[in-house]
């Protein structure tokens, strides 16, 4: 069994260690390649949230902590944004701390409180058919993006 909570975290992880590495990062080859690496993962965990298991969790808490999950995705998205603007720019460290601030917020919430919720109310069943949902669009995201 696929268990949504464990891939949706391993994500959250990933993107934490490349963030934290990006903040200290020198300009350069090896910061573009991973400013690339984390928006490309970062947009593809976004998605699969914001398809997948949003409108779930709307079912299943209400649709105040969807709103907020999507709108705490859009700033995220900015984030990304100024990263990428900033990458060889002086005070990019600032920019990659300020993304990862946000991103540790929003993910202190979601492992705490709304995946917990969304697993007690969901039966295993559903829970289980999330599971692999999320994980063959997390498949898919990756294939795409290798291309």
């Amino acid at each position: 069994m696929n268990d949504p909570m464990t891939i949706l975290k391993k994500d959250h992880a990933e993107a934490k260690e490349i963030l934290t590495e990006l903040g200290k990062s020198e300009p350069g080859k090896a910061r573009h390649d991973m400013v690339a690496k984390v928006t490309t993962a970062l947009e593809l965990h976004m998605s699969i949230e914001e398809t997948l298991v949003y409108p779930l969790v709307e079912k299943v808490e209400g649709a105040d902590v969807r709103i907020e999950g999507v709108i705490e995705h859009g700033l995220a998205r900015e984030g990304i944004a100024t990263m990428n603007k900033m990458v060889d720019e002086p005070g990019f460290g600032a920019a990659a701390e300020s993304l990862l601030g946000g991103i540790l917020h929003h993910v202190r919430e979601e492992e705490a409180e709304v995946f917990p919720a969304l697993k007690e109310k969901l039966d295993a069943a559903d829970w289980s058919a999330l599971g692999d949902q999320v994980a063959a669009a997390h498949a898919a995201g990756a294939v795409r993006a290798a291309l």
